[in-house]
């Protein structure tokens, strides 16, 4: 059952065994393995319902209706655009369906560094193989890849760069392109259509609009979980409502989660702490032939040269290159220039191809509350993140002049261009000021940090918060490192690992 309650009143406060906070991979697929074991749950989604033709492939419309924030959440000095979904199904509704399991490298670090000792390989080969089942894993296939992402594997291999082409969760893709901002072909495989109808069948209510703004009596068995009703929009709160629960599950995103425990006075000092964006630098190349990026699968080949698995002091380290491409909104967004010059750069839009460099960080920022309850992101890039990003810009410049490419195109203000023969000293100065470069985070971390004790963290191993009763954390702000270099097969996995130990 889904209800929206926009548009049908709430029913009367139910009481539930389970009170599950957020839809995405994380939420879902808590919801359904509990229901399936028998309890009675219930599912809170801030967001809408959206699929099929719902999904309009037009900008202004789905960033309004699919992101936190319509897609204007950034950190409080504007320094990085943070992304995260706001639909049912979550972020894994608007990501470019990248499929990247945790590394073994990164399970050696959480248990040498961090204390986990459960987390071995060997313990979590069932809930990946579950995990990637759920997503429908599968190669994406040579005739799928389009021109940027050849002309990405070309440069690398003229230049002797290892790199791979990626596995997704798309089954019958159309080559729309425009995955960032919802699949009308219904073709990914995301908890939408995979764990949400299964925990369906088993018994579990959805209620879509649901906006959870606390949990009161966190200490006692019975908890009650405020929720405020939105509009059909999602713009406006409408009415209060209230859901009871033996247990609340959250995983609400790494912002939202330690946001709501925050408001609810629940957890201990780590609540907040040790957040991780993994800010990304887009950039440009210009061709002189057309490249049509925005057809096809836009993320579909990794330059994993850079890359680093089993860094022993932060686990996943150094950097990543992928090929990506937006819808005309957000690249437009993303080029340096506006005004006239940014009219003449997307005129060039069919010339383009453009790549993301994904570099993980050491925990560097913090969710607090403004006063009216709002979160707060506060973010330091450090020293060694820019000069990894100084590193992507200069081997994704030179992988792109390998490939034919005439310019490369830096986004920061002054723009940087790069041109062949270049000696690409002038990436030395880019010092990545707040405002003056397009940074973007859509994998964030680490907020309510898993550890073996408070001490060290704001969770225990099985995702349980410290200092509640039964109130648990199914979501990437469990993650005491960087997990992946994408977060959705990470966190699906690790809420079946821990789904199947709170089923018990």
């Amino acid at each position: 059952m889904i209800v929206d309650l926009s548009r049908t009143p709430p029913p009367a406060p139910p009481t539930c065994d389970v009170c599950v906070i957020g839809s995405g991979p994380g939420g879902a697929t808590a919801a359904r393995l509990l229901a399936e074991a028998g309890r009675d749950v219930v599912v809170l989604e801030e967001g809408p319902d959206r699929t099929g033709a719902e999904l309009t492939q037009r900008d202004g419309e789905m960033y309004d209706q699919l992101y936190m924030e319509r897609g204007g959440r950034a950190t409080d000095d504007l320094a990085v655009a943070v992304l995260q979904g706001r639909a049912l199904g979550g972020g894994a509704v608007i990501n470019a369906c990248d499929v990247v399991p945790i590394p073994d490298g990164v399970l050696a670090h959480w248990r040498a560094k961090h204390g986990l000792a459960e987390l071995t390989p060997e313990a979590l080969a069932p809930h990946l193989e579950a995990a990637l089942a759920d997503l429908s894993a599968n190669p994406i296939g040579e005739h799928q890849l389009n021109l940027a992402n050849r002309l990405l594997r070309q440069g690398a291999s003229a230049l002797g760069l290892r790199g791979e082409v990626m596995r997704h969760n798309r089954v019958g893709c159309a080559g729309l392109g425009t995955c960032l901002i919802g699949c009308p072909a219904n073709a990914k495989r995301n908890p939408r259509f995979v764990a949400i109808p299964a925990a369906i069948a088993a018994g579990a209510r959805f209620f879509v609009r649901a906006r959870a703004v606390r949990i009161e009596d966190g200490g006692r068995e019975i908890k009650r979980v405020r929720v405020r009703t939105l509009d059909d929009r999602g713009y406006h709160e409408r009415g209060e409502w209230e859901v009871r629960a033996r247990t609340v599950i959250v995983a609400a995103n790494a912002v939202a989660t330690p946001q709501l425990l925050l408001r609810s006075g629940l957890g201990n000092g780590h609540v907040g702490r040790h957040l991780m964006l993994q800010p990304q630098l887009p950039v440009t190349a210009m061709f002189d032939e057309r490249i049509d990026a925005f057809r096809g699968i836009p993320q579909a080949y990794a330059i994993t040269a850079g890359e680093v698995e089993d860094d022993p002091q932060h686990g996943l380290w150094g950097f990543r290159i992928e090929a990506i491409m937006g819808t005309p909104g957000i690249s437009a967004s993303l080029l340096p220039g506006g005004g006239a010059e940014g009219k003449r750069l997307m005129g060039r839009y069919a010339y383009m191809a453009s790549a993301l460099l994904l570099v993980p960080d050491a925990p560097s920022g913090e969710v607090e509350l403004w006063g009216d309850g709002r979160p707060r992101i506060r973010y330091t890039q450090r020293p060694d993140h820019k000069a990894r990003l100084r590193d992507a810009v200069r081997m994704a410049a030179r992988v792109y002049f390998a490939a034919g490419a005439r310019e490369v195109w830096v986004p920061v203000s002054p723009p940087i261009v790069l041109r062949p023969g270049d000696d690409l000293s002038a990436v030395d100065g880019l010092d990545f000021a707040p405002a003056r470069v397009p940074l973007i985070s859509a994998h964030q971390q680490g907020t309510v940090r898993m550890a073996p004790s408070a001490k060290a963290g704001a969770a225990d191993p099985d995702g349980r918060l410290f200092g509640a009763r039964d109130v648990f954390i199914f979501d990437s702000s469990l993650f005491p490192s960087s997990a992946s270099s994408h977060t959705m097969t990470p966190i699906l996995t690790m809420a079946r690992w821990l789904g199947a130990r709170l089923a018990v």
